[in-house]
Protein backbone atom coordinates (compact mmCIF):
# COMPACT_ATOMS: atom_id res chain seq x y z
CA UNK A 1 0.00 0.00 0.00
CA UNK A 2 1.36 3.41 -0.99
CA UNK A 3 2.12 5.71 1.94
CA UNK A 4 -0.25 8.64 2.25
CA UNK A 5 1.52 11.91 1.34
CA UNK A 6 2.51 13.80 4.53
CA UNK A 7 0.60 16.97 3.59
CA UNK A 8 -2.61 14.92 3.34
CA UNK A 9 -1.96 13.42 6.79
CA UNK A 10 -1.48 16.90 8.28
CA UNK A 11 -4.28 18.62 6.36
CA UNK A 12 -6.82 15.97 5.28
CA UNK A 13 -9.54 18.50 4.42
CA UNK A 14 -7.43 20.90 2.37
CA UNK A 15 -8.75 19.95 -1.05
CA UNK A 16 -12.41 19.58 -0.10
CA UNK A 17 -13.24 22.56 -2.24
CA UNK A 18 -11.52 21.11 -5.33
CA UNK A 19 -14.86 19.65 -6.41
CA UNK A 20 -16.38 23.11 -6.10
CA UNK A 21 -13.63 24.47 -8.31
CA UNK A 22 -14.27 21.66 -10.80
CA UNK A 23 -17.91 22.77 -10.87
CA UNK A 24 -16.58 26.16 -11.99
CA UNK A 25 -14.87 24.28 -14.86
CA UNK A 26 -11.39 24.57 -13.32
CA UNK A 27 -9.10 21.80 -14.57
CA UNK A 28 -5.82 20.95 -12.81
CA UNK A 29 -2.84 19.78 -14.87
CA UNK A 30 0.34 18.07 -13.71
CA UNK A 31 3.03 19.31 -16.10
CA UNK A 32 6.36 17.48 -16.20
CA UNK A 33 8.02 14.80 -18.36
CA UNK A 34 7.65 11.05 -18.80
CA UNK A 35 10.87 10.13 -16.94
CA UNK A 36 9.41 11.50 -13.68
CA UNK A 37 5.82 10.33 -14.03
CA UNK A 38 6.18 7.16 -11.94
CA UNK A 39 7.62 9.20 -9.06
CA UNK A 40 4.70 11.65 -8.87
CA UNK A 41 1.31 11.20 -7.23
CA UNK A 42 -1.24 11.88 -9.97
CA UNK A 43 -4.26 11.61 -7.66
CA UNK A 44 -3.54 14.03 -4.79
CA UNK A 45 -6.38 14.21 -2.30
CA UNK A 46 -8.16 11.71 -4.55
CA UNK A 47 -8.35 14.22 -7.40
CA UNK A 48 -7.16 12.98 -10.80
CA UNK A 49 -4.76 15.51 -12.31
CA UNK A 50 -4.55 15.81 -16.10
CA UNK A 51 -1.08 14.67 -17.16
CA UNK A 52 0.83 17.04 -19.46
CA UNK A 53 4.24 16.01 -20.82
CA UNK A 54 5.96 19.12 -22.15
CA UNK A 55 7.94 17.00 -24.66
CA UNK A 56 4.81 15.41 -26.19
CA UNK A 57 3.72 17.04 -29.45
CA UNK A 58 0.90 14.62 -30.30
CA UNK A 59 -1.17 14.18 -27.15
CA UNK A 60 -3.50 17.21 -27.35
CA UNK A 61 -5.92 18.70 -29.85
CA UNK A 62 -4.44 22.06 -28.81
CA UNK A 63 -0.83 23.16 -28.46
CA UNK A 64 0.72 22.22 -25.11
CA UNK A 65 3.60 24.54 -26.03
CA UNK A 66 1.20 27.48 -26.28
CA UNK A 67 -0.51 26.45 -23.03
CA UNK A 68 2.83 26.51 -21.19
CA UNK A 69 3.76 29.79 -22.86
CA UNK A 70 0.48 31.26 -21.59
CA UNK A 71 1.38 29.98 -18.12
CA UNK A 72 4.60 32.01 -18.27
CA UNK A 73 2.92 35.13 -19.63
CA UNK A 74 0.01 35.17 -17.17
CA UNK A 75 2.31 34.25 -14.29
CA UNK A 76 4.27 37.42 -15.07
CA UNK A 77 1.06 39.47 -15.16
CA UNK A 78 -0.05 38.04 -11.82
CA UNK A 79 3.23 39.00 -10.13
CA UNK A 80 2.84 42.56 -11.41
CA UNK A 81 5.65 44.94 -10.57
CA UNK A 82 7.69 42.56 -8.41
CA UNK A 83 10.12 42.17 -11.29
CA UNK A 84 10.25 38.37 -11.19
CA UNK A 85 8.65 37.08 -14.41
CA UNK A 86 9.61 33.51 -15.33
CA UNK A 87 11.52 33.03 -18.62
CA UNK A 88 10.71 29.88 -20.59
CA UNK A 89 14.16 28.38 -20.02
CA UNK A 90 13.60 28.65 -16.26
CA UNK A 91 10.34 26.74 -16.59
CA UNK A 92 12.08 23.97 -18.57
CA UNK A 93 15.26 23.73 -16.49
CA UNK A 94 13.78 24.21 -12.99
CA UNK A 95 10.26 22.75 -13.26
CA UNK A 96 9.51 20.54 -16.22
CA UNK A 97 12.78 18.59 -16.25
CA UNK A 98 13.59 18.02 -12.53
CA UNK A 99 10.12 18.54 -11.03
CA UNK A 100 6.50 19.31 -11.97
CA UNK A 101 4.00 22.14 -11.84
CA UNK A 102 0.35 21.96 -10.91
CA UNK A 103 -1.44 24.34 -13.27
CA UNK A 104 -5.07 25.41 -12.85
CA UNK A 105 -6.93 26.41 -16.00
CA UNK A 106 -10.29 27.48 -17.40
CA UNK A 107 -11.84 27.07 -20.85
CA UNK A 108 -11.46 30.25 -22.88
CA UNK A 109 -15.11 31.32 -22.54
CA UNK A 110 -14.99 30.93 -18.77
CA UNK A 111 -11.65 32.74 -18.64
CA UNK A 112 -13.12 35.70 -20.55
CA UNK A 113 -16.14 35.80 -18.26
CA UNK A 114 -13.92 35.68 -15.16
CA UNK A 115 -11.82 38.60 -16.38
CA UNK A 116 -14.84 40.77 -17.13
CA UNK A 117 -16.77 40.06 -13.92
CA UNK A 118 -13.76 40.55 -11.64
CA UNK A 119 -14.26 44.31 -11.23
CA UNK A 120 -12.56 44.57 -7.86
CA UNK A 121 -10.11 41.69 -8.08
CA UNK A 122 -7.86 43.08 -10.79
CA UNK A 123 -6.66 46.60 -11.29
CA UNK A 124 -7.19 48.16 -14.71
CA UNK A 125 -3.64 47.39 -15.90
CA UNK A 126 -4.04 43.69 -15.13
CA UNK A 127 -7.35 43.59 -16.98
CA UNK A 128 -5.79 45.26 -19.98
CA UNK A 129 -2.94 42.74 -19.99
CA UNK A 130 -5.36 39.80 -19.74
CA UNK A 131 -7.50 41.20 -22.56
CA UNK A 132 -4.32 41.44 -24.64
CA UNK A 133 -3.69 37.75 -23.88
CA UNK A 134 -7.18 36.94 -25.16
CA UNK A 135 -6.52 38.86 -28.36
CA UNK A 136 -3.24 36.99 -28.85
CA UNK A 137 -5.09 33.68 -28.50
CA UNK A 138 -7.68 34.73 -31.07
CA UNK A 139 -4.96 35.83 -33.49
CA UNK A 140 -2.94 32.63 -33.09
CA UNK A 141 -5.94 30.32 -33.31
CA UNK A 142 -5.20 28.67 -29.96
CA UNK A 143 -8.33 26.88 -28.71
CA UNK A 144 -7.10 25.18 -25.54
CA UNK A 145 -7.57 26.01 -21.85
CA UNK A 146 -6.06 29.11 -20.24
CA UNK A 147 -3.87 28.96 -17.11
CA UNK A 148 -5.31 30.89 -14.15
CA UNK A 149 -2.97 29.80 -11.37
CA UNK A 150 -0.35 27.32 -10.33
CA UNK A 151 2.29 26.14 -7.94
CA UNK A 152 5.91 25.12 -8.56
CA UNK A 153 8.52 23.64 -6.25
CA UNK A 154 11.95 22.15 -6.85
CA UNK A 155 13.51 19.11 -5.15
CA UNK A 156 16.19 19.92 -2.58
CA UNK A 157 19.47 18.13 -1.85
CA UNK A 158 17.89 17.26 1.52
CA UNK A 159 15.76 14.11 1.00
CA UNK A 160 12.04 14.81 1.24
CA UNK A 161 12.54 18.59 1.31
CA UNK A 162 11.23 20.72 -1.54
CA UNK A 163 11.76 24.40 -2.29
CA UNK A 164 8.65 26.28 -3.33
CA UNK A 165 9.24 29.24 -5.58
CA UNK A 166 6.09 30.19 -7.49
CA UNK A 167 2.51 30.43 -6.25
CA UNK A 168 -0.03 32.53 -8.13
CA UNK A 169 -3.76 32.71 -8.73
CA UNK A 170 -6.23 34.87 -10.61
CA UNK A 171 -9.06 33.53 -8.41
CA UNK A 172 -7.88 34.02 -4.80
CA UNK A 173 -11.38 34.53 -3.41
CA UNK A 174 -12.30 30.88 -4.03
CA UNK A 175 -9.13 29.32 -2.59
CA UNK A 176 -7.53 28.43 -5.92
CA UNK A 177 -3.99 29.12 -4.70
CA UNK A 178 -4.45 26.93 -1.63
CA UNK A 179 -5.85 24.09 -3.74
CA UNK A 180 -2.99 24.30 -6.26
CA UNK A 181 -0.36 24.26 -3.50
CA UNK A 182 -2.01 21.38 -1.61
CA UNK A 183 -2.37 19.29 -4.76
CA UNK A 184 1.25 19.95 -5.75
CA UNK A 185 2.74 19.14 -2.33
CA UNK A 186 0.81 15.87 -2.35
CA UNK A 187 1.92 15.16 -5.93
CA UNK A 188 5.55 15.67 -4.83
CA UNK A 189 5.02 13.69 -1.60
CA UNK A 190 6.91 16.52 0.12
CA UNK A 191 7.86 16.03 3.78
CA UNK A 192 9.20 19.55 4.31
CA UNK A 193 8.90 22.70 2.28
CA UNK A 194 11.35 25.59 2.23
CA UNK A 195 10.75 28.78 0.32
CA UNK A 196 11.46 32.46 -0.11
CA UNK A 197 8.69 35.03 0.00
CA UNK A 198 8.20 38.63 1.10
CA UNK A 199 6.61 39.99 4.27
CA UNK A 200 4.25 42.13 2.15
CA UNK A 201 3.30 39.29 -0.22
CA UNK A 202 -0.40 38.39 -0.02
CA UNK A 203 0.62 34.75 -0.63
CA UNK A 204 1.40 34.60 3.12
CA UNK A 205 -2.35 34.11 3.60
CA UNK A 206 -2.07 30.85 1.67
CA UNK A 207 1.31 29.71 3.03
CA UNK A 208 0.22 30.04 6.69
CA UNK A 209 -2.78 27.79 6.05
CA UNK A 210 -0.19 25.02 5.94
CA UNK A 211 0.85 25.80 9.52
CA UNK A 212 3.08 28.42 11.11
CA UNK A 213 6.09 29.27 8.97
CA UNK A 214 9.41 28.89 10.73
CA UNK A 215 11.67 31.77 9.66
CA UNK A 216 15.04 30.26 8.74
CA UNK A 217 16.50 33.52 7.43
CA UNK A 218 14.73 36.74 8.41
CA UNK A 219 16.15 38.96 5.68
CA UNK A 220 17.62 38.23 2.26
CA UNK A 221 19.06 41.48 0.86
CA UNK A 222 20.46 39.66 -2.18
CA UNK A 223 16.94 38.81 -3.40
CA UNK A 224 15.35 40.89 -6.17
CA UNK A 225 12.34 41.76 -4.01
CA UNK A 226 12.92 43.79 -0.80
CA UNK A 227 11.62 42.32 2.44
CA UNK A 228 12.33 38.71 1.41
CA UNK A 229 12.80 35.95 3.96
CA UNK A 230 13.32 32.16 4.01
CA UNK A 231 10.69 29.97 5.67
CA UNK A 232 10.07 26.29 6.32
CA UNK A 233 6.92 24.19 6.69
CA UNK A 234 7.30 20.75 8.28
CA UNK A 235 4.59 18.20 7.42
CA UNK A 236 6.12 15.45 9.56
CA UNK A 237 6.13 17.08 12.98
CA UNK A 238 3.42 17.75 15.55
CA UNK A 239 0.85 20.36 14.59
CA UNK A 240 0.85 23.06 17.25
CA UNK A 241 -2.26 24.81 18.51
CA UNK A 242 -2.87 28.40 17.45
CA UNK A 243 -0.66 30.87 19.30
CA UNK A 244 -0.88 34.58 20.04
CA UNK A 245 1.73 36.62 18.15
CA UNK A 246 4.57 38.15 20.14
CA UNK A 247 4.51 41.24 17.95
CA UNK A 248 3.19 42.61 14.66
CA UNK A 249 5.89 43.23 12.06
CA UNK A 250 5.68 46.08 9.58
CA UNK A 251 6.54 44.43 6.22
CA UNK A 252 8.74 47.42 5.38
CA UNK A 253 10.56 47.64 8.72
CA UNK A 254 13.86 46.38 7.38
CA UNK A 255 15.68 47.38 10.56
CA UNK A 256 13.46 45.10 12.67
CA UNK A 257 13.92 42.30 10.16
CA UNK A 258 17.70 42.68 10.42
CA UNK A 259 17.43 42.52 14.21
CA UNK A 260 15.43 39.29 13.90
CA UNK A 261 18.15 37.84 11.68
CA UNK A 262 20.84 38.71 14.22
CA UNK A 263 18.80 36.93 16.91
CA UNK A 264 18.48 33.87 14.67
CA UNK A 265 22.21 33.83 13.90
CA UNK A 266 23.08 34.23 17.60
CA UNK A 267 20.80 31.31 18.51
CA UNK A 268 18.75 33.57 20.79
CA UNK A 269 15.26 33.05 19.33
CA UNK A 270 13.18 31.21 16.78
CA UNK A 271 10.57 33.20 14.85
CA UNK A 272 7.38 32.02 13.17
CA UNK A 273 4.88 33.70 10.87
CA UNK A 274 1.40 32.87 12.17
CA UNK A 275 -1.92 32.59 10.38
CA UNK A 276 -3.55 34.43 8.74
CA UNK A 277 -0.25 35.85 7.46
CA UNK A 278 -1.45 39.45 7.35
CA UNK A 279 -3.44 41.47 9.88
CA UNK A 280 -4.88 44.96 9.60
CA UNK A 281 -4.20 47.33 12.49
CA UNK A 282 -5.00 51.02 12.23
CA UNK A 283 -5.44 50.74 8.50
CA UNK A 284 -1.97 49.23 7.98
CA UNK A 285 -0.98 45.67 7.16
CA UNK A 286 1.25 43.77 9.59
CA UNK A 287 2.68 40.26 9.81
CA UNK A 288 1.91 38.35 13.05
CA UNK A 289 5.20 37.01 14.42
CA UNK A 290 5.69 34.50 17.21
CA UNK A 291 9.07 34.70 18.93
CA UNK A 292 10.23 31.74 21.00
CA UNK A 293 13.38 32.54 22.99
CA UNK A 294 15.90 29.72 23.26
CA UNK A 295 17.18 28.58 26.63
Amino acid sequence: MTEQPPVEVHFPDFADHVQGLAAREVEFFLASNATLREHLNETPYGHQLTWLDFTDTTGQSWSSREFLNLFNVINGIAFGDRGIPMPQWVMVDLILMPSAAVIASLPQDEFAAMVERSTFRFDIDVKQHLRAVQETMRTSGYTGPVPIGGYCAAPSAAPGTWVGWSLWSLMPAVGLGQAAKALALSAYRARKLDGVTQYDNSALKVHTRFGALKILVATVPFHTSPGSFVYESDFTGVRHAARTPSFLLDPFDYQRQSAMQKAVEAGESDFYVLAPGHLLDGGKTYVPILEIPKD
